[in-house]
Parts: C-alpha cells; structure tokens; sequence
C-alpha cells in the first residue's frame, strides 16, 4: 500500500509519537510511507527513522493565503504519490485533506485517525467534512469510539480501535541502567523511588501527587518521588513553591526532558499518573509497564483499557489524593506486589502493545476500508 500520513504538528505529543511510530513500522512492513509534517520534534525523530518527509505544507495558522498555498502545493503531493490510503492526525489538516483527495486522488480511501483526547466538534461543518470527506475513523479507545458515534452519527462499523504502542526492547527492565541513574542523584538503594513523566499541566495532576506525598509521611519507607517534565501552563517554580508548602520537598527530584528516559525508568519502583482528563493514548503508562513497573493511576481517558486494576497496579479516581496515596501505600511497603504486578504489566505490554501488532492492526484496518471502499465505489 501507498500511504500518505498528514500531521501537521511541530510538537511532540501522544498523537505525535502515535503517526511517527506508525509511519516507521508500516514501512518495515513494507509499504510506501510519506508523511506530510512540520518543522518540528515529530520531523526530526521521523527522519531519524528514514521515513519520508514533506515539511513545506503550513497548517497551524489562519493565514486564507498559506491556505491557498497549502491545497495547492498537497494536491500537487498527492497527484504525484497517487496514495491508496490518506490519513490526517491532527484536527486543522482534516479538512483540507478530504477535500484535496477526493478531487485529486477519488481511489484512495481517506481515514481521519484520531489519537488525541479532543473530542470532535459538533457542528455542520464538521459533520459535512466526516460524512463526505471521511472514509473511516481510526480511534485509540473505544471510549474515543463512544464519543465519535455519539457526535458524529458515524457508522460504528466504519470505527475501529486501534490502541498506542511502545517500544518492547526500548522500554524494558534493566537493573544495571536502573543503578546507574539512582547512583547519579544520590539516591540509596534502599528508597523506593515514584517517578512521573509528563508536561506541567493542570490536567497532569501534579498537585494531587504532592498532597499523596505528604499523606504518606507517616508510612515508614523511605521514599522520592521523580518528576520528570517540561514547563506547559505551569513552572518549576510552582512545583518547588507546592512541594515546600506541603513540607515534601526533600522527598522531591524533579527534572526537566531527558534523553536517556528508558534508562531513567529503570531505575523507578512504581510508576505515579495523576491526570485528571486527557491521555488518549497514555504512551507514559506503556512506558512504565514496559519497564516492568507496577502503575497508581487514575482513570482517565485510554488508562483503564490498557492496564487492569489489581494486577498492574491500581486505578482511582481523578483528583482524590487520599485514594493516590492508598494506592501507592499498598505497593510502597509490599516489594514482592511490586516485583508480582511489574512482571505482570510487562507480559501484558509485550502481549498487547508492541508496535509490529500495531502496526498489523492498523494494516488490517486500511485493508478492511479500501475493500469497503471499492465496493461502494461507482
């Protein structure tokens, strides 16, 4: 198959990590991949893979002139790469990539794929973009599936789910890597190290964590908790300024990005997520379990499809820090619950979402739509 992936996103995020990991493993598989992108993390990592890249379509603007621009320079792509799939990533490429298919390349079956937490809108317009520019729709949860048939009136047999992926021999359990990191900030072996990834956000939850932190001063295990983060609505500063308010911040590491988070992960005892919406994809709890680290999260969103409470650790719910640290308490002073549901999260990961079943399941699903495709084709 020819497929033309559209992201039109410099930034590098669940839905970012998603199209970039897809486009690589379908073209192992393969296929002809191009991605149409922007300058950007998610370009840099693509090309590192050897994928195909176009980079001069802008999308992220109001500019009706780079509009223009833009319609023209993709038809001329298409017309050139006559795709048999075409798929957008991000909600403002969508449109545009319905309508230059269909008047450019009417065989190719277009698929929106949608692996960000944003609900679709609505509206009639949206709705005329998905009932005659959309083929198909690739979700990354069935609660997504919900919530398109909900508001899109959608065909549910025109939906498929199609979970994230991580990579298995990237994101393992590693002892030796884990030492090392533990050794670097002074920790002893000893402590029971918490770790959190992800970008400082109201929607993270990072206050939750810290007051989970303070409620488990009492528990008799010496513990830290690592934050590992970029700045997004909120600081640094007000993390530190939290922490020293609740009196945790000597139990407190926290980073910024950090190219050797594999390695870093080995080192963490229990994977901490506190978010109180988003996470469509929750790349970061694959992450942990890969890692073989048991996950206290919240159920947010994808978490509660891919990880089982009670056998890769435990879900509560969102904004209850007194239910966070329950949780955590449970595995904070029980090692052999820790290694049991670790090893557990892992087989589970391996078995369910690596990335060459990612990619065969979303093979199958652009086979299934060009069938219908055609069938329905005049």
């Amino acid at each position: 198959m020819k497929v033309i992936n559209v992201l039109n996103s410099p930034n590098w995020s669940g839905a970012s990590q998603y199209c970039v990991t897809l486009c690589d493993y379908l073209q192992r598989k393969g296929h002809k991949i191009l991605l149409l992108t922007e300058p950007g993390k998610p370009l840099d990592i693509a090309l590192t893979h050897g994928i195909s890249c176009d980079d001069t379509i802008r999308l992220n603007h109001r500019n009706p002139y780079l509009y223009m621009h833009a319609i023209k320079r993709m038809a001329k792509i298409f017309k050139e790469f006559d795709p048999d799939i075409v798929s957008s990533h991000i909600n403002e490429g969508a449109w545009m990539t319905g309508l230059v298919s269909r008047k450019v390349s009417p065989k190719a079956v277009i698929v929106r794929t949608r692996s960000d937490i944003d609900p679709p809108k609505g509206h009639f317009i949206n709705k005329f973009v998905y009932r005659h520019w959309t083929d198909h729709i690739i979700v990354s949860s069935l609660l997504h599936k919900r919530i398109c048939r909900n508001i899109l009136d959608f065909p549910p047999e025109s939906i498929d789910v199609v979970y994230g992926s991580v990579d298995v021999n990237l994101f393992r359990p590693n002892h030796f890597y884990g030492t090392a990191f533990r050794s670097e900030i002074g920790v002893k072996p000893e402590t029971v190290l918490i770790g959190m990834v992800g970008r400082l956000d109201p929607v993270k939850g990072h206050e939750f964590a810290l007051e989970a932190l303070k409620a488990l001063s009492g528990c008799g295990v010496s513990k830290k908790l690592l934050v590992l983060a970029f700045e997004n609505q909120r600081s640094f500063s007000w993390l530190k300024n939290l922490a020293a308010k609740l009196g945790v911040i000597n139990d407190l590491h926290f980073f910024g990005y950090r190219n050797d988070l594999p390695q870093v992960l080995s080192s963490i005892d229990l994977g901490l997520i506190t978010s109180t919406g988003s996470e469509a994809n929750c790349r970061v709890a694959l992450e942990f379990m890969a890692s073989g680290i048991p996950v206290v999260a919240t159920s947010v969103g994808v978490i509660p499809e891919i990880m089982i409470d009670g056998e890769h650790g435990f879900l509560v719910p969102p904004k209850d820090s007194i239910a966070l640290a329950t949780a955590l308490s449970r595995l904070l002073t029980n090692p052999y619950i820790r290694l049991k549901m670790g090893n557990s999260a892992r087989k589970h990961v391996e078995a369910n979402f690596n990335p060459d079943l990612f990619a065969m399941r979303t093979e199958m699903v652009y086979k299934k739509a060009l069938s219908c495709h055609s069938r329905n084709s005049p």
